[in-house]
């Protein structure tokens, strides 16, 4: 296996540095990697907490769901990306015998939250518009889904406390120490992925995220509103644009994670000689890095996807007070300036030069626009 150390002599000491897995060049490129998605998920996820807290009106139950995947992409920033990069970089393990036990742990609850809070928040949306009429979460409900995906994630987990430990690399000189797993058999590691962590933490999520996001988006290709203008007008663009963002974040979750998941797959199928150092030192690298992305790629895609997000995005960077808005329910018909909208008891009158079009703004129109915009 390749490796590089560096050391010094100062007053006859010799002053020894961690063994390195890579060249400089490579560190660099892994560190600048890291560091880029660490910062986007940070300062992404802290300003869709911070969107959400701030503005009372944005107290909902999917803005909930919202703010907790948020703090679960801000754990995986804040435990998983560090020591992924430490690992990728240095070939021995430094932190002590606590952190090799808990570092896994973390990494496997920030995860498993994370994909679980994305399904859980598929499944809300989906309700809410296949069920207008019936579908109430309540709060105190949305808290109960959200402790139970934590313990849930805690729990499955647990196994990660047990067999992670410390074992001497003995055919290193410098007595390295390394921080890796003894399972009690092959066959209970194999059980353990197969039937926890893949169904889980990938397989359940993606079925479940696919399933729901088809379903709206055949809702809201085939949903049918009086005063809709045709095949080229505001509600037929606006319908492409939602069938858009839900393939995109269906999307995004898949790729993200599916390279890792085919890669464990594999080494617990065909395992791998440990001195395979292409696999170890670069394949698994960068799939643990796309891994991670998705973190940093969820507020992205909300502020893309969605004006109020970028707008309050905005109001907060540059410290001004947020000005009164029409609800977007009232005014997603008002695409141009010659477009006026009153609400008054239930109806939508649009006056558009001269012209004048009523609606009703029924339960479901609302819920659309109020989970997408």
């Amino acid at each position: 296996m390749e490796r590089n150390s560096s050391g010094d002599v100062v007053n006859g000491t010799s002053i020894s540095f961690p063994d390195l897995k890579h060249d400089i060049d490579i560190i660099v490129v892994y560190s600048v990697a890291y560091s880029l998605i660490f910062l986007f998920a940070l300062l992404g996820n802290l300003t869709v907490i911070a969107v959400v807290v701030r503005h009372r009106w944005m107290h909902t139950k999917t803005n909930f769901f919202i703010v907790n995947l948020a703090v679960a992409d801000l754990l995986v920033a804040l435990v998983v990306m560090p020591i992924n990069t430490m690992i990728n970089i240095f070939l021995d393990w430094r932190y002590g015998a606590v952190l090799c036990k808990l570092t896994p742990f973390l990494q496997g609850i920030s995860v498993c939250a994370s994909v679980n809070t994305l399904a859980a928040i598929a499944i809300d949306r989906c309700l809410a518009i296949c069920y207008p009429l019936s579908y109430k979460i309540t709060w105190r409900t949305c808290k109960i889904i959200m402790c139970g995906i934590w313990t849930f994630s805690v729990v499955l987990m647990i196994p990660y406390l047990v067999v992670y430990n410390l074992e001497l690399y003995s055919s290193h000189p410098d007595l390295t120490y390394v921080c890796s797993p003894r399972w009690p058999s092959t066959t209970f590691e194999t059980i353990y992925f197969l039937a926890g962590s893949l169904l889980f933490c990938y397989s359940i999520p993606l079925v479940l995220i696919t399933t729901c996001y088809c379903v709206i988006g055949y809702k809201v290709w085939h949903r049918k509103a009086p005063g809709v203008y045709g095949s080229n007008g505001i509600i037929h663009r606006s319908k492409i644009k939602v069938v858009k963002m839900l393939v995109v974040v269906v999307v995004l979750f898949a790729a993200s994670w599916f390279p890792l998941w085919v890669i464990q797959i594999k080494m617990r199928m065909d395992p791998p000689s440990k001195d395979d150092f292409i696999l170890f030192n670069y394949v698994i690298p960068i799939c643990q890095w796309l891994g991670c992305a998705n973190s940093s790629i969820n507020p992205i895609v909300y502020s893309l996807f969605s004006k109020k997000i970028r707008t309050r995005i905005k109001t907060i960077l540059m410290c001004k007070k947020a000005a009164y808005e029409i609800p977007r329910q009232l005014s997603s018909y008002a695409s141009t300036r010659y477009v006026s909208v009153d609400y008054t008891n239930g109806h939508v009158t649009l006056r558009t030069n001269g012209l004048q079009k009523e609606r009703k703004a029924s339960r479901t129109d609302r819920l659309f626009n109020n989970v997408y915009d």
